[in-house]
């Protein structure tokens, strides 16, 4: 299969066949992303005061099929939402290049009581 042809899956749907295409000739950093999981192992702490802030990671990036690999990434989380060591959530991950995902942020949200507290 060259690179300019779309993915030749019976599962996969025109429009994600097309998608992928379309990221494989942009040279998408995700063109080659598959389903995984990332699992914080660390979470700075938020600043006393302000809704969103800048949150430095350490996290797990579980692919299917291969060993765990560690990275490091900042995000803006609200403190409503602000990650915890041990929360995790599922995210696209580039096989090639597991440091660029796409990540569920909002799934976090099902991981607290309506009082912030992890369940």
């Amino acid at each position: 299969m060259r690179d300019d042809e779309p993915i030749a899956d019976a599962e996969v749907s025109e429009l994600e066949q097309a998608a992928a295409w379309l990221e494989r000739l942009t040279r998408d950093p995700l063109a080659d992303a598959v389903p995984a999981r990332l699992t914080i192992v660390r979470a700075s702490d938020p600043a006393p005061r302000g809704r969103y802030q800048e949150c430095e990671l350490e996290l797990e990036v579980t692919l299917p099929g291969r060993p765990a690999v560690r990275v490091t990434h900042a995000a803006v989380f609200p403190r409503s939402l602000w990650p915890r060591a041990g929360d995790a959530v599922p995210a696209r991950v580039s096989v090639s290049r597991p440091e660029v995902f796409e990540a569920q942020w909002e799934r976090l949200r099902d991981q607290r009581d309506p009082d912030g507290i992890t369940r």
